[in-house]
């Protein structure tokens, strides 16, 4: 079933074609585009702010440790590439993926030597899809970050302040993020890149 695209109106259209010469075919185009490819995916990405911070930090932490152990041998020819691709982080020593499936448990996660896996049960609404990652990322910064015991109470009690956190960003902080109208939305974009 295909999503519905952001019916953009007449006037948004008329001034797209005007100020960067892109027709109407071509704005529906991407509005669809994003409505039906990207948002899916959007939607599936539950927590991703959470999960690529705690992903970018055992990867941080990876880097470090590498780091030193590199220092302690000879350099060799592949050192310095191997440095300077670490340094800038375009090589990845750890990633966190999610999975929809349908399992008994209501979530799980499989840590791999380069990563986690977090399989969570599909079948449930999206507010608890959300609690069962939160959960399952704390046991993910227990064992990679704070190194300590791995409890279940622990990964709860992140699985708290996770939510307590986004609870908050969403009831006190997004309304600095939204535009007042379309329009709004289009002279931001015009005034910060215009063409």
């Amino acid at each position: 079933m295909e999503a519905a695209a952001v019916a953009m109106d007449a006037e948004i259209l008329a001034r797209l074609a005007k100020e960067w010469d892109i027709p109407k075919e071509t704005s529906q185009e991407y509005d669809s585009y994003f409505a039906n490819a990207i948002k899916p995916v959007i939607k599936t990405n539950y927590l991703s702010h959470l999960v690529t911070a705690v992903e970018n930090m055992v990867n941080e932490s990876r880097i470090q440790d590498c780091f030193k152990a590199l220092a302690e041998v000879e350099p060799r020819s592949g050192y310095e590439w191997f440095k300077m691709h670490l340094g800038s982080k375009t090589l990845r020593l750890y990633s966190i993926v999610l999975v929809p499936i349908c399992i008994k448990r209501r979530a799980t996660t499989r840590h791999h030597h380069s990563g986690a896996i977090i399989y969570y049960n599909s079948n449930y609404d999206e507010k608890t899809i959300r609690i069962l990652i939160a959960h399952e990322i704390g046991h993910i910064v227990n064992r990679e970050l704070l190194k300590k015991e791995d409890t279940e109470r622990a990964a709860n009690l992140f699985t708290y302040i996770a939510m307590h956190d986004k609870n908050k960003f969403y009831s006190e902080e997004c309304e600095q993020f939204v535009s007042k109208s379309d329009i709004q939305i289009l002279n931001d974009i015009m005034n910060v890149c215009p063409a």
